[in-house]
């Protein structure tokens, strides 16, 4: 009988040892300041109530400005600082789930904000009900 449990106890730790390391990111991992890799855009993921916000730090040079805003009291402001995603949820172990704000087009979308590792996150905004949908990849700012 304990040679199994032995054995059970092994094949376990074995098991967690060869899952990729993403797989072991937690949601928690997305707090920290992040770099997007197209953009070089600069955002603060940071614990707001029960979730997290994103907030833009150094916006990217093409995005300084909400030209597209539909709220006249909003439009042509600074997105530095700018909150654009507030009070997303925990959504699986390594996802939050919000509404995110796209400066581009001036929009909400349900937005997702995935820890794909404890340097690399992604954040997704969708329509659709999730059938289509566009991806940053952000990077941990050292």
């Amino acid at each position: 009988m304990k040679r199994f449990k032995f054995a059970g106890a092994l094949a376990a730790f074995a098991f967690a040892a060869a899952m990729p390391v993403a797989a072991l990111a937690a949601a928690e991992d997305a707090i920290g300041t992040w770099k997007d890799t197209e953009t070089g855009g600069v955002t603060q993921v940071y614990t707001c109530g029960a979730g997290i916000c994103i907030k833009v730090v150094t916006p990217s040079k093409d995005r300084a400005v909400d030209s597209n805003n539909p709220d006249p009291k909003l439009k042509g402001r600074s997105m530095a600082g700018a909150v654009i995603m507030s009070g997303a949820a925990k959504d699986t172990a390594d996802r939050w789930k919000g509404e995110v704000y796209n400066s581009e087009d001036g929009k909400t979308y349900t937005g997702y904000l995935e820890v794909k590792g404890k340097n690399e996150v992604k954040l997704e905004g969708c329509i659709l009900g999730g059938l289509v949908c566009k991806s940053h990849i952000w990077k941990r700012a050292q």
